[in-house]
């Protein structure tokens, strides 16, 4: 919950940052996102009367030069200079961006963060004016903004957004995200209408770039955080099914607690005779279980405290946390706990103590004193039979969502990859930008050419230095992605989406580098190397998964495009691969070795890609390397944008934590339901036949057999199990039928029934033991017992 409201319903902390919204196109036709959005952009901010400082940024990766020539990748936020007054946040020193900076022509300039200005230029009070390098351009710092400002993500640097739709067709440009404020007065609904009206007169208008665009006004956090059209609603609903999980829990502690108020029957009789009221006893058993809540509540927010800290880690690892994001446990989250634990205290207080105080309170008193017992009646058939059932429901589920998150847990690599660093480098040219939208074949060829003889050069240098191992590179591809087919096989169903089957340019030396051992056939050698090569090295997982295990050497593979995107024309399935080699996987899965993913390896030289990813070996830990690492790619070329450098642990690291964080809580989870619903089912038929002690001492002593007697007792327990079974293993089927196995997996056909057995017997063990302890009674110390 407290995720939940930070994540989708955060504050923004700036002046009225809930009037701060995020304009965005959407593509309903492919239900995407559109963010080339450059020419609507300039139409926005110059007719939208409901919204107003509109500006528009994107973040660009640039290399910060010091001056004693160290390096260090940095994200740098184009910015409108609007971006600075919808934030109402003065500088520290000097000026921020103003509108002149977005000139073309103007000079280069750039704000800087207060910690920037901190950790670079020593808080000096004389930084405006100095210059500042990102990667071959010199800025002049015009202005420090003050500490914790960070608009419009997580940002330190700022820099002047200069869009030119001249530049670019309709529809293409570089990808920028849109924020304005609502004017005073003015809802959401209102700008939403007005948007409307513009997006329809551009639909009009450019059909073909427009046709089926539609803009949108939304929180400005949705925008960032990707949770576009998400509703309160819609929050309501997965909190909805989170409580389901809290509300299964809480009838199975209330069941243990209903086993031990119907043991107090007696007493509760007794101090209802000597005067005390209804209401004074049903307080007293809410008291104690709100005392068993709050404790527990106490357990669940130190839980969720340490799983947020934990999740704030993976973001800062990964990306950097937003400054709007405040995993602090906020008021509404407290006061949801306050309500889950009165809701619980109800339940598992307050029900109990109505019926055990009902109509039944005399008959009660009666039966204790003609010794006859007390009568249980239809509540603990029904509850017995209700304990069994959502046991036998929610179990199989909770078991198969379980299972699939353990077994991914434990994939593991080949290698080791502390001694492995990963970085990405493009050139300083804007190619998934200016070039692409600009649709220029010529320019995207000539910065790949340019980026290939920049990384072959480095890639020698990497090579001499102290340390190394080994280095290779990745690459992607145009139009070596997206659905496969292989010539003669039909794919499985859950291979046949676009990115079922991960496909990666690499050189002769990738495989080996990684410790893959090419198992049949051959590697990638300089003939293979060649733009036209129609050669391809598969994984064992692809020959287990998508051929059957049949031989692969000489069979065809072939890019078919992804049918979501309307990409079968742009990537026409019409070029054969050949299949020369398998190579081992490079990670491993003991316990589902096809929850590995199918590879294709396709030899990519240098000068193909204008975006390459390079992987290096080192002697001792990787991460030692990334200063080196710096210093040789600026000074083979200054203009080389380098990405962020991951350690392959880091990277595991954080690819597996998620997984594993989901595996734990869904394996404690699992395992405090399975052990609650095994000790309230062993509680009620327990208790059930131990209230049934005298009427065991009574047969004993008229002559019935010991095993007459346990078969007339499991007799009523076999019914009760049995219905619970029939119904919670009917609804879980049913449920499975209808969303076409998604529930479980397809693994309903052994798991309900192991489930069935489970409860049979969880049941027959609990009815068992006292059964037999009650058999060893003498019947006159029985019948004295309950005099």
């Amino acid at each position: 919950f407290a995720f939940m409201q930070a994540y989708i319903y955060p504050v923004i902390p700036l002046p009225e940052g809930e009037r701060i919204i995020a304009i965005e196109n959407r593509d309903v036709e492919l239900n995407n996102e559109d963010r080339q959005a450059t020419h609507d952009f300039v139409v926005w901010r110059k007719e939208l009367r409901t919204i107003t400082d509109v500006g528009a940024f994107r973040t660009v990766g640039r290399n910060l030069v010091a001056g004693t020539g160290s390096v260090e990748p940095v994200p740098v936020a184009e910015m409108s200079a609007a971006g600075f007054t919808l934030a109402r946040t003065a500088p520290l020193l000097g000026r921020t961006l103003i509108d002149a900076d977005e000139a073309a022509g103007a000079p280069p300039v750039v704000v800087i963060g207060h910690k920037v200005w901190k950790e670079r230029f020593a808080s000096s009070p004389a930084v405006v004016g100095q210059p500042l390098r990102l990667n071959a351009t010199s800025h002049t710092i015009i202005g420090v903004m003050p500490e914790g400002f960070a608009f419009p993500e997580n940002h330190e640097l700022w820099i002047p957004l200069r869009s030119d739709p001249s530049a670019y067709a309709r529809g293409k440009g570089p990808e920028i995200y849109i924020f304005g404020r609502l004017a005073p007065g003015i809802s959401m609904e209102a700008a939403q209408a007005e948007l409307t009206v513009l997006g329809k007169r551009a639909a009009t208008d450019f059909p073909k770039a427009n046709g089926t665009i539609r803009p949108m006004v939304m929180p400005y956090t949705h925008s960032i955080s990707d949770v576009q059209g998400t509703t309160v609603w819609m929050a309501v609903q997965m909190q909805a099914m989170m409580t389901v999980l809290l509300v299964i829990v809480a009838f199975n502690v209330a069941v243990l607690v209903y086993a031990r108020t119907a043991t107090r029957q007696g007493e509760i009789a007794v101090r209802s005779a000597l005067g005390a009221s209804r209401g004074r006893i049903v307080w007293q058993l809410f008291m104690e279980g709100l005392v068993l809540s709050v404790l527990s509540a106490f357990g669940g927010l130190f839980i969720a405290r340490f799983g947020i800290t934990l999740a704030r880690g993976m973001l800062e690892a990964e990306e950097g946390i937003p400054f709007w994001l405040d995993f602090g446990m906020r008021p509404r989250t407290v006061l949801f706990a306050i309500g889950v634990t009165v809701f619980s205290a109800v339940i598992i207080g307050v029900l109990p103590a109505l019926q055990a105080t009902g109509k039944r309170l005399q008959d009660t008193l009666r039966s204790m004193s003609s010794g006859a017992g007390v009568q249980l009646g239809r509540t603990w058939t029904f509850l017995i039979v209700a304990q069994v059932a959502i046991a036998a429901a929610a179990l199989p589920a909770a078991v198969s969502a379980g299972w699939g998150e353990i077994r991914g847990a434990v994939t593991s690599p080949i290698y080791d990859p502390m001694r492995y660093l990963l970085t990405n480098f493009r050139t300083d040219t804007d190619v998934a930008g200016a070039l692409t939208a600009a649709d220029s074949v010529t320019q995207r060829r000539d910065a790949a050419a340019r980026l290939g003889n920049t990384m072959a050069a480095l890639v020698q240098r990497i090579s001499a230095a102290p340390g190394v191992m080994g280095v290779s590179y990745n690459v992607d591809l145009e139009g070596r992605r997206g659905r496969m087919e292989v010539e003669g096989i039909t794919m499985p169903e859950k291979l046949r989406g676009p990115y079922s089957i991960a496909s990666q340019g690499s050189e002769p030396n990738t495989l080996p580098i990684m410790g893959a051992r090419i198992l049949t056939g051959r590697g990638f050698d300089a003939s293979d190397m060649d733009s036209t090569s129609g050669s391809v090295i598969v994984s064992a997982s692809f020959v287990r998964q998508v051929l059957g295990n049949t031989p692969p050497i000489g069979k065809r593979i072939r890019y078919a495009g992804d049918e979501a995107r309307g990409e079968d024309a742009a990537v026409a399935p019409s070029r054969w691969f050949t299949i020369i080699g398998v190579t081992e996987d490079v990670v491993t899965n003991r316990f589902d070795p096809d929850l590995i993913a199918p590879k294709v390896y396709y030899p990519a030289p240098l000068g193909m890609a204008t975006n390459v990813e390079l992987l290096v070996r080192t002697r001792d830990k990787a991460t030692d390397f990334v200063p080196q690492l710096r210093k040789l790619a600026v000074e083979v070329d200054p203009t080389l944008r380098m990405g962020r450098s991951y350690g392959l642990d880091e990277f595991e690291r954080q690819d597996q934590l998620a997984v594993r964080l989901g595996a734990l809580m869904i394996g404690l989870v699992l395992l405090s339901v399975s052990l609650l619903s095994a000790a309230g089912v062993y509680a009620l038929t327990s208790f059930t036949v131990t209230r049934r002690r005298r009427e065991i001492g009574i047969r004993t002593a008229l002559g019935a057999q010991p095993g007459q007697v346990i078969r007339t007792l499991f007799k009523r327990v076999a019914v009760q199990i049995a219905t619970g079974l029939a119904v919670g293993l009917g609804a879980a089927a049913a449920l499975e039928v209808a969303t076409d196995g998604e529930i479980l997996q397809g693994r309903g056909g052994y798991l309900l029934p192991a489930f069935g057995v489970l409860m049979a017997v969880v049941a027959v063990l609990a009815a068992l033991g006292p059964a037999r302890r009650g058999l060893r009674v003498q019947p006159a110390e029985a019948l004295r017992a309950d005099s």
